[in-house]
C-alpha cells in the first residue's frame, strides 16, 4: 500500500465548555491525504471509532481509503465511553459531545481539505451507532456504511458479553448498590434523545449501506436488525460470523466499502 500522508489536529473545547471536565479537553483528528501520486477521488470520509483499546480499525479503514484517492477524516475518541468511576449520565454527555465534537472538525476539514461538500461516513460498531447521531443531524453527509451497529443502544450495553463491557457493568453495578439489570433503565434515561434508533429516520436508506454480523454476542444481531428496520432497510449484507471472527471478512469489507462511496454503487 502506498504511504498516505497525515496531518494530525486537535479541535479544543468550545468557550462554555468547562462543565466537561474528566471529559477530556477537545478531541484529536487525523486527516488522511492520498498519496501524490493518486488522483484523488470522492466523496471525502468521515471515519469514527470503536468504543474501545486502539485505534487500529479505524486507521485502517482510513489507510484503505485514501490509499485509494479518497480523503478521509479520521477521529479518536474524547475520553473512554465506559468509565464505571463516571455516573451513568455521563454516557449521554460524552455521546452528544463527540457528535458535536465531529461536527465541529467537519467544519474545520472543510475550510482546509479539497473535498467537496457531499460527504460519507464510515464507522464498526460504536462507530457505526455514534455515526447515525452525526449523519442524521448533518446534511453534509451524503452516504454512510454503518458496520454492526445496532439499538437501542442501552440494550446493546445491557446484553453485550464483551470483556471490557462485562467489568464496566460489574464495576458500576458494584458502585452503585444496583443489579446489573438494574443498569438498563439507568443507561435508557441517561442516552435519552440520543439513541440511534431515534436518528435512524434521518439518514436516507437510499445512501446508506449496513453490514451485519449474524452471530454477534456484543451487539446481537436482534439489535442490528431492529437499526436495520429503523433505517428503513437500506441495503444490507449479513456476514455469518460474530462481532471480533468478523475481523475474517475485513478484506471483503474494504472491497465493499470502496464500491459503496463511488457515486456509481448507489
Amino acid at each position: 500500500m502506498k504511504s498516505e500522508r497525515i496531518e494530525t489536529i486537535h479541535l479544543p473545547d468550545p468557550p462554555g465548555a468547562a462543565s466537561l471536565g474528566s471529559l477530556g479537553d477537545g478531541v484529536r483528528a487525523h486527516w488522511h491525504m492520498p498519496p501524490a501520486d493518486v488522483t484523488a477521488a470522492g466523496p471525502g470520509l468521515v471515519v469514527l471509532p470503536i468504543q474501545g483499546g486502539d485505534y487500529e480499525i479505524s486507521t485502517l479503514f482510513a489507510r484503505h481509503f485514501a490509499a485509494h484517492g479518497h480523503h478521509c477524516l479520521r477521529f479518536e475518541r474524547r475520553a473512554e465511553w465506559l468509565d464505571a468511576t463516571r455516573p451513568p449520565a455521563a454516557l449521554g454527555t460524552l455521546l452528544r459531545t463527540f457528535r458535536d465534537d465531529v461536527r465541529r472538525g467537519i467544519d474545520w476539514w472543510l475550510e482546509s481539505a479539497p473535498v467537496g461538500l457531499d460527504l460519507g461516513l464510515f464507522g464498526v460498531s460504536m462507530g457505526a451507532m455514534s455515526g447515525i447521531l452525526v449523519a442524521a443531524n448533518e446534511p453534509r453527509i451524503g452516504s454512510a456504511m454503518l458496520v454492526m451497529g445496532g439499538g437501542p443502544l442501552s440494550e446493546v450495553l445491557g446484553t453485550a458479553r464483551d470483556r471490557e463491557i462485562n467489568l464496566f457493568r460489574a464495576e458500576l453495578a458494584a458502585r452503585l448498590g444496583v443489579t446489573e439489570p438494574d443498569l438498563v433503565p439507568l443507561f435508557r434515561e441517561a442516552l435519552k434523545g440520543l439513541d440511534p434508533l431515534e436518528h435512524a429516520h434521518g439518514l436516507d436508506a437510499s445512501t446508506t449501506l449496513m453490514v451485519s454480523s449474524r452471530f454477534d454476542r456484543v451487539v446481537r444481531y436482534q439489535y442490528q436488525t431492529r437499526l436495520w428496520e429503523a433505517l428503513g432497510k437500506p441495503r444490507r449484507s449479513v456476514l455469518p460470523c460474530g462481532h471480533y471472527s468478523a475481523t475474517l471478512f475485513v478484506p471483503w469489507i474494504k472491497r465493499l466499502a470502496l464500491r459503496w462511496f463511488s457515486s456509481n454503487d448507489r
